[in-house]
């Protein structure tokens, strides 16, 4: 029974130190519409990856983040600019990625 109670404490620990390392998705409650980059980027930090669509004139930016605290593993989010604006912003539900890193 010891070592149950043991295994629950640490995989809350562990679980706990990923929200330290990515962050919780909570952080994009700071984030609206018609924000700049640099607002952006001050308030979420930089993102893990950046892309653009000329065709569309956008830009990516992409974020990891733990959906709670205590989640299982970090999503991916994003944040969508055009012409150096927030137009759309939150979890990417499309993604199919099935690795828990």
């Amino acid at each position: 029974m010891f070592i149950k109670k043991l295994t629950v404490i640490a995989l809350i620990f562990l679980t706990g130190c990923q929200a330290m390392v990515y962050g919780t998705a909570a952080d994009f409650e700071k984030i609206s519409l018609g924000m700049t980059k640099e607002q952006v980027t001050k308030t979420l930090g930089s993102p893990v990856s950046v892309s653009a669509d000329g065709d569309k004139g956008e830009e990516y930016l992409i974020y990891k983040r733990m959906k709670h605290a205590i989640s299982e593993w970090p999503r991916t989010y994003s944040v969508t600019l055009r012409d150096g604006k927030v137009v759309k912003y939150g979890e990417q539900y499309e993604e199919k990625n099935t690795n828990r890193y």
